[in-house]
């Protein structure tokens, strides 16, 4: 127990230490002298649910991208390790980081939730700090099972001789309870958020995050009919009048706007503070070493005339030394800054209106197993803001050709954001869209290996994924 403590402690203690005006909470260091004493008041839970933001924070400044990103068909000549995701030679603990900062996340919400009602508080504030808890939890069960499948279900505090005796539960009971607790979430979470609490957890999103796993439960590997369960969610979402749509593609990604109306979730960050900075930049950084070019085929995905294209994608750079590289290489979160920098201040977008209004025209086709007139008209309605013709149902005449438009367009307009991976795998695509690209993939594939050290250390408790 102590130890869990510490450890989320020590992550609390992190953020605090960074604090400026912009955190949507000022707190002051604690330390392991005052051990005893946490979790005793209201501020001890303000200070470890930070704690918690404070991982989700780490993981969407360079892992998410090497786990999403790196692993589809987007990239060759990737940097360093991150080549073992793309092309499946995994070291004994590539995934380790992974691994460890989930159930991290897991481990700092499962103390709250279990803690948080012996103590008097502000009910509303218990109510949003349980909420944020359940929602950090399902978060990273969303994640563990998506990139590992079967996974240790842990829902309470272990010591450390009892969390060698858990062993991986099925897919579909991890499913059940990330259901759960965004069910949960929902009903205690804030539908509206002061400037103030930008960047904290609102109803919405985890409306949206439900939505997500309904999705993904309907199809690969579970492939059960979820998708009547994902469509009053995203329509809730939608009727909040919370977000907009912004009117231009380029006007999401720039710093004056990255808190606006088009981001329902985004993992904050800034310039200057320790730990406080994104280091995605670096990944494609010529200063850095950073070059992960595209496949031929992604920029040939976009259509002619898709402003989208040009804003995501550069077609050449100049090293620092002055060498002209003629490839393909990210420009959708340069941001700005010198090419020397290996960090941004930029916010990742972790949910989008965008991708809610695409995922929803997804979801009435699916419902009524047809192109359904709305469905189409919201897939047009991204379209038309990236400078393309609307589809007519023509073109589109069956079910079967507008999952093929609407993949096609989700890769297009969420480029880089972390979902071209998932997508595959849900759709069914993955293998074939990895062999497009000269890789020798398998339906192994489809999950990482677990961290053999994890394996090790249980005893045979854990037996690896199949393949590894």
């Amino acid at each position: 127990m102590k130890k869990y403590s510490i450890l989320l402690v020590a992550a609390a203690l992190s953020l605090s230490q960074t604090a400026c005006k912009e955190d949507f909470i000022d707190l002051n260091p604690i330390s392991s002298a005052n051990l005893n004493s946490f979790y005793k008041s209201q501020k001890d839970f303000e200070t470890a649910i930070v704690g918690v933001y404070n991982v989700f924070q780490g993981v969407h400044s360079t892992m998410w991208t090497e786990y999403n990103e790196f692993r589809a068909d987007t990239y060759t000549h990737i940097m360093y390790s991150y080549a073992e995701i793309s092309n499946n030679t995994f070291q004994s603990n590539t995934t380790s980081t992974m691994w460890n900062t989930m159930y991290q996340m897991i481990t700092y919400s499962n103390l709250i939730l279990e803690r948080i009602d012996a103590v008097s508080m502000d009910e509303a504030v218990r109510n949003r700090i349980k909420g944020e808890a359940q929602f950090f939890r399902a978060y990273g069960y969303f994640a563990l099972v998506r990139i590992f499948g079967d996974v240790p279900l842990v829902l309470k505090e272990v010591s450390t001789s009892e969390a060698l005796l858990i062993g991986r539960s099925p897919i579909k009971e991890v499913y059940g309870q990330i259901t759960k607790d965004l069910t949960a979430a929902i009903g205690a979470l804030p539908a509206t958020l002061t400037a103030a609490q930008n960047g904290r957890i609102s109803k919405q999103a985890a409306e949206v995050e439900l939505a997500r796993a309904y999705i993904t439960m309907s199809g690969v590997p579970l492939k059960e009919n979820h998708w009547a369960d994902a469509k009053p969610l995203l329509e809730s979402v939608i009727k909040s009048g919370q977000y907009a749509f912004a009117p231009t593609y380029a006007e999401i990604f720039s710093l004056e706007n990255e808190r606006g109306k088009e981001v329902i979730l985004g993992a904050k960050f800034k310039i200057g503070g320790i730990g406080e900075s994104t280091q995605y930049q670096r990944q494609f950084n010529p200063a850095y070493g950073g070059n992960p070019v595209f496949e031929k085929g992604v920029y040939e995905s976009y259509e002619t005339g898709d402003l989208r294209r040009d804003f995501n994608i550069a077609k050449e750079f100049t090293t620092l030394e002055g060498t002209r590289i003629e490839a393909l290489n990210n420009t959708k979160f340069d941001y700005g800054y010198d090419r020397a920098s290996t960090e941004s201040g930029m916010d990742f977008p972790v949910q989008r209106y965008t991708d809610v209004l695409l995922l929803h025209a997804e979801v009435l086709s699916e419902v009524d197993g047809k192109v359904n007139t709305e469905s189409l008209a919201l897939l047009n309605q991204v379209r038309k803001r990236a400078g393309l013709k609307d589809l007519t149902p023509a073109q589109v005449p069956d079910l079967a050709s507008f999952r093929v438009a609407m993949q096609k367009e989700r890769r297009s307009e969420l480029m880089f954001e972390c979902v071209r991976w998932f997508d595959l795998v849900r759709t069914g695509t993955a293998v074939e869209a990895l062999k497009a690209i000269g890789l020798n993939a398998n339906e192994n594939w489809l999950l990482f290996p677990l961290p053999q050290t994890e394996i090790d250390k249980m005893q045979g408790v854990l037996k690896q994924n199949p393949g590894y």
